[in-house]
């Protein structure tokens, strides 16, 4: 399994992105400025960039 955390670049969503790693979890995090190994790009308010993250995190983990 693994956890996907929204807003990962900082706060609390860095926190609990952090936090998972550091317990050796499965963690995949999203902001809106990259697309990293394990960052994905994602703005919220924008349909298309959701659709996108959709498709770029099942490609690497197949529901």
């Amino acid at each position: 399994m693994t956890t996907l955390i929204t807003g990962a670049n900082r706060g609390i969503g860095r926190a609990m992105f952090d936090a998972c790693r550091h317990r050796g979890d499965a963690v995949t995090g999203t902001h809106r400025a990259a697309s990293t190994a394990d960052m994905l790009r994602l703005d919220v308010a924008d349909p298309a960039s959701v659709a996108q993250m959709a498709r770029d995190f099942g490609q690497d983990h197949p529901f």
